[in-house]
């Protein structure tokens, strides 16, 4: 008599709680549907910003006079101050340092000397010819810039500076570099002049006062004279001659015109580097000796140059339109007085 009753509970319960279960379905669809409205609108004003910035791009993009020139004023103060306080080379006082430099090239042997110098973990300066340079495959030149060797200008056709005029000369730098440049984008750093002849040569210097480039001669103590008997064709001959007369600082006069200066890189720099040298780059030469030498613009004006023609390349540094040269392994500035 009890027992009827009891199905039409459950039953009750049962309509209840599917009616419960149907309410939680249709509030979570709510929230949901209302979560993904809100994402659409979030999305579209990120749209509009992004939109925004642009059309606030594309309209500053076009400044006025003034502030063209306040930013140009800006740029080239921050160009100086780079190039004036920027890391260079230095040294100390008893660590040798040398650069073999190369003169002439590029030539049939400069993949083999770039060879050496990558196998041997050196760096080296090329101071090239400009006619050379445009029949030169531009890879010759990258794989120098690569290697971390120095670029250097040794005018368009090798002629002598001291038969030239000033504008023959300048014209003879500016050729150069530009073949350079169109090989490999950018132009040399130093100048080694033709037989390192034209100390009275205007021209030199006044392109590398404009151009910022040293210009420099050679060691002439351990300069073992590789384009004649007996280090021409004595690959021995040519090493032991620079590893016996090399000192700090030297700049090693070479080639890479010949087969015997070629063949005799690894045993010269293994030579080298047994008796303590590290290998640097012209450039590197003279930033960490030209103080401590007291090769300043003071001491060239002193010597007979153009004060109005040197500048220090930083301050306390290098000087260019001044050429450096050697005497009995002494980088010094010679006397320039003007014939």
């Amino acid at each position: 008599m009890n027992s009827r009753p009891q199905p039409k509970r459950t039953l009750t319960a049962q309509l209840n709680a599917l009616r419960t279960t149907a309410l939680c379905l249709f509030a979570v669809s709510m929230i949901l549907l209302c979560a993904f409205v809100f994402m659409l609108t979030s999305m579209g004003k990120v749209g509009g910003s992004s939109d925004e910035t642009t059309a606030t791009s594309e309209t500053t993009t076009v400044p006025t006079t003034a502030e063209t020139s306040a930013t140009e004023e800006t740029t080239t103060e921050s160009t100086t101050e780079a190039t004036t306080t920027g890391a260079h080379a230095s040294y100390p006082a008893d660590t040798k340092i040398i650069a073999l430099t190369f003169d002439d090239g590029p030539d049939k042997c400069t993949p083999q000397v770039l060879d050496a110098l990558e196998r041997n973990g050196v760096v080296a300066t090329f101071f090239m010819i400009g006619q050379n340079v445009s029949g030169t495959d531009a890879s010759v030149l990258k794989r120098m810039v690569d290697l971390k060797c120095e670029i250097g200008n040794h005018t368009w056709a090798h002629k002598t500076l001291t038969k030239l005029s000033v504008d023959e000369a300048y014209e003879q730098l500016q050729k150069c570099d530009q073949a350079i440049m169109d090989k490999i984008g950018q132009k040399a750093t130093v100048i080694r002049p033709p037989e390192g002849a034209g100390l009275m040569q205007d021209g030199l210097f006044k392109y590398s006062f404009e151009n910022k480039e040293y210009v420099v001669n050679w060691d002439d103590v351990c300069c073992p004279k590789d384009w004649a008997k007996p280090a021409l064709g004595d690959a021995h001959y040519t090493a032991q001659y620079v590893i016996d007369n090399a000192s700090d600082g030297s700049m090693v006069l070479l080639h890479d015109s010949h087969q015997s200066t070629a063949d005799s890189l690894d045993e010269m720099i293994q030579g080298l580097k047994d008796k303590g040298f590290v290998f640097v780059t012209v450039s590197e030469v003279l930033e960490s000796r030209s103080a401590s030498l007291g090769l300043t613009v003071e001491k060239a004006t002193s010597k007979g140059w153009d004060s109005s023609m040197l500048m220090e390349a930083y301050p306390g540094g290098p000087v260019y339109g001044v050429r450096y040269a050697y005497v009995s392994s002494k980088l010094m500035f010679e006397e320039r007085k003007k014939s």
